[in-house]
């Protein structure tokens, strides 16, 4: 033991000398570099016999040879490495793939390298990201309403009488720190008293720079394509892409080359110029580029100056449907169960219930997804991905299971699109194996309780709760019929499309869909359509679809048409349908309303044969809304309707009439009245006696370009600044001030020399006070700050003068102080 101890030691001892004997050559070799006389050069450089337009930062060694800072020659476009570190000074002798020749006569440089040597040139076709304004969401309120009155006479001799009436209000209230909404419609009928019903209740908090948004309240849960959501109260917190509207979720194409000598390339996508950028010579790559979703080709055009060009094609296939690899989508959320909503049985049960949703893509191709949720006596948990294959298409396959009880349940879910020969073809399938459950049909069993033990709690009228008491007992009723009669997931759900050009006709196009439904009830659909469409001369068109039901309810049906526009926005439609109720002919003209304010629209509509209706109706907006009044007829019954919808807004200070309101607007305040106002360059409108005006159709977290026009301004009044970029949030508002204030301080002053003769444009004068101004043509100067007494130095072509002149001003006018002497 004590033998084998030595020789352990000795070899340990002879390993530390050899290692420091290591590190003392290589400290030695590093002091002999650092100590090598060195020569700063600064030369012309040409790489494989093309000049680069630079000068670069050399060192020339005593040996002769010659290096750079690794910096340095990644700035001309040279890769020495990675085994390099910031600031190291590499001799080009180093890089096995480069030779060079220093010409001292000419300080030029002389460099030829292969392209393994060469850094590649990077450019983003996708353009810019990030540089969006900050969301604002200003203090204020809006009231959106759409109230719909009818009349009738019930096919009855009597004269027409008072109908049914109905109120939809969506309000919401914000602020920096959030949206609250409440939604509510209201209703009322001959011999009916007014009846509300609540519809959504929440308050929304979204955070731009993460990506994510909360709520609190009433919300509809996360899921993918084979899950079902479902309605509840509660709680939510999910990654929001429409915060980030310049952000491209999807995988986007990266394609590249070399320039033998300084070039223009042009990317096309399906023969559309996408992107354009010169470049120096050398390998460049092309990141980002935008395609269009399905399949198509792009294209990439090197160009020189003498015209020669270089042309590459690649197939792609892009979707939505995947994510960028790194980027992740998902929602997390839990509450309680509601139950028919928008209807009189509104409820939330108390049987809490959970779910969460996740999408991340792992690389360009790939996207994995998985689903989990619970409550109400029920678990379902799945995983999935969605892959691209190669260029020709994408597919989706999925698989669940979920446990209630003692049941037990799978669901599989395949999908796959696709573009072959010119045909687009989609196809999905959905099946399930024993007892599958989901939220969806758990919370459909609750609907028993609401229906037959009546155990609603009603809470100021408003909010129904079923106890958790209670809904517990769902499990020993069966499901109640109508709508919740079958509503587990369907045993199997089959869909397959095509669609195609006509390969003898370019203008016709034909489709077909062969969709295979079987419910949990047993009962079958299997549904076969096909449609036909034509282009004709003058935008006209002709179409036709026909389809059939060989399951349970065998039924068939076709419709045939053609549509011929006049006009802008008019067209006149004609058809005929045929079905197991008979056949119909019908005809009907309409007129599009425009969304600008004093835009009419109309619509003229009659159905002969099985069946008759006739309709007209014409609507006109405002400034301040929208109305609409019509008449209809169905056999021997009429009806009259007048409709009115818009919003009423109140924010800094004021109080504005409009069109109803989606997503966000703007307030501007200028002070002054009939100030003209643009958006995006066009007019929005001009400001009202208190100098606001409400623009109410601007996009949420995008670029808002806001302006006005100065030339309606009093000659006293001055703004700070005439436009602004603003970027709501969403179904928010902002408040744009335009600084406008009165300058009655102000004149324009004509400065004469001696001679007579009016001083030369852009002498630069100074006031007593401090003001600097610049004389311009004629002589005349715009200076601000007067007094009722002013004294001014000006100073032009080595000269320089002095004038006296007095100031009185005049509200409303431009003063003009004309003839003042400067010597």
């Amino acid at each position: 033991m004590r033998l084998l101890s030595r020789r352990l030691g000795g070899r340990r001892g002879f390993t530390l000398v050899f290692i420091f004997a290591l590190l003392g050559m290589v400290l030695c070799a590093g002091r002999s570099r650092a100590g090598e006389n060195q020569t700063n050069l600064q030369l012309d450089v040409v790489i494989n016999s093309v000049p680069a337009r630079t000068i670069g930062s050399f060192v020339r060694f005593d040996d002769g040879r010659i290096g750079g800072t690794l910096e340095e020659l990644e700035s001309l476009g040279l890769q020495p490495g990675p085994s390099h570190r910031p600031g190291e000074i590499i001799a080009l002798d180093d890089i096995p793939t480069l030779r060079y020749r220093y010409e001292e006569r000419t300080q030029r440089i002389f460099i030829a390298v292969d392209e393994a040597g060469r850094k590649p040139q990077l450019f983003d076709a996708g353009g810019s990201s990030g540089n969006l304004p900050k969301a604002r969401a200003d203090p204020g309120a809006v009231l959106n309403y759409d109230l719909l009155s009818s009349t009738s006479n019930a096919a009855t001799p009597r004269l027409i009488g008072l109908g049914n009436t109905s109120l939809l209000l969506d309000a919401r209230a914000f602020s920096p720190y959030g949206t609250a909404e409440q939604s509510a419609i209201v209703r009322t009928g001959p011999q009916q008293p007014a009846q509300a019903t609540r519809l959504n209740s929440s308050f929304q908090y979204s955070d731009p720079g993460r990506m994510i948004s909360y709520v609190a309240g009433d919300t509809i849960n996360g899921g993918l394509a084979w899950s079902r959501p479902v309605r509840i109260g509660g709680l939510q917190a999910q990654r929001d892409f429409t915060l980030r509207p310049d952000l491209i979720t999807a995988p986007l194409a990266t394609i590249g080359g070399s320039a033998a000598v300084p070039s223009t390339v042009d990317v096309y996508v399906n023969n559309i110029k996408t992107f354009s950028q010169d470049v120096a010579s050398g390998p460049f790559s092309v990141n980002n580029v935008p395609l269009i979703s399905g399949a198509g080709t792009t294209q990439l055009v090197v160009r020189d100056s003498a015209g020669h060009e270089i042309q590459t094609s690649a197939p792609f296939y892009a979707t939505s449907s995947l994510l960028a690899p790194g980027l992740s989508s998902w929602s997390v959320e839990g509450g309680l169960p509601r139950l028919s909503y928008g209807s009189s049985s509104d409820v939330y049960v108390g049987s809490p219930v959970g779910s969460a949703t996740l999408r991340r893509g792992i690389y360009d191709g790939l996207t994995a997804e998985a689903h989990v949720e619970g409550g109400a006596g029920v678990i379902n948990g799945g995983i999935g991905g969605t892959f691209r294959t190669g260029t020709i298409g994408v597919a989706a396959v999925a698989l669940a299971g979920s446990g209630s009880g003692t049941n037990r349940g799978l669901q599989s879910y395949a999908s796959y699109e696709t573009r072959l020969f010119g045909v687009s073809i989609s196809a999905s399938s959905q099946h399930t194996l024993g007892t599958y459950d989901d939220l969806a049909s758990a919370t459909a069993k609750l609907q028993n309780i609401v229906t037959l033990n009546g155990g609603l709690q009603n809470l100021n009228g408003l909010f129904n709760y079923l106890p958790g008491s209670i809904s517990s007992l769902s499990n020993s009723f069966a499901y109640v019929t109508g709508i919740y009669g079958s509503a587990r997931a369907p045993v199997a759900l089959d869909r397959i499309t095509f669609s195609a050009p006509m390969p003898f006709d370019p203008r016709a196009s034909l489709s077909a869909s062969l969709v295979g439904l079987r419910d949990d009830a047993g009962n079958r659909s299997n549904i076969v359509t096909a449609s036909y469409s034509r282009s004709l001369p003058y935008n006209a068109s002709i179409f036709s679809t026909v389809f059939h039901d060989f399951g349970t309810k065998k039924n068939t049906g076709i419709f045939a048409g053609l549509s011929i526009p006049f006009g802008d926005s008019a067209s006149i439609t004609t058809g005929v349908s045929s079905g197991r109720t008979g056949t119909t002919g019908s005809v009907d003209a309409v007129k599009s309303l425009g969304p600008e304010p004093g835009s009419y629209g109309w619509r003229v509509h009659d159905s002969e044969g099985a069946s008759s209706y006739r309709e007209a109706t014409a609507s006109y907006r405002s400034s301040y809304g929208t109305i609409q009044a019509g008449a209809s007829q169905a056999g021997a019954g009429s009806v009259g309707s007048l409709e009115l919808r818009g919003s009423i807004t109140t924010m800094g200070g004021g109080v504005f009439l409009s069109n109803w309101i989606d997503d966000s607007f703007a307030v501007v305040a200028t002070g002054v009245p009939d100030v003209e106002v643009l958006s995006e360059n066009r007019r929005a409108g001009v400001t009202d006696s208190r100098g606001m005006l409400l623009i109410p159709t601007l996009r949420s977290y995008q670029k808002n370009k806001i302006a006005i026009d100065p030339t309606n301004l009093p000659v006293d009044d001055e703004a700070a600044t005439t436009h602004d970029i603003v970027a709501p949030a969403d179904r928010a508002g902002s408040l744009i001030r335009f600084d406008v204030r009165k300058e009655t301080t102000a004149a324009l002053v004509t400065f004469i020399g001696p001679d007579n003769r009016v001083l030369p444009a852009g002498a630069v004068g100074h006031m007593t006070g401090g003001v600097e101004f610049v004389v311009g043509y004629d002589g005349q100067a715009y200076i601000k700050g007067l007094s009722s007494l002013n004294e001014a130095e000006i100073e032009f072509a080595d000269a320089r003068c002095r004038a006296t002149f007095a100031f009185i001003p005049r509200p409303g006018e431009q003063v003009r102080i004309p003839g003042v002497v400067c010597q």
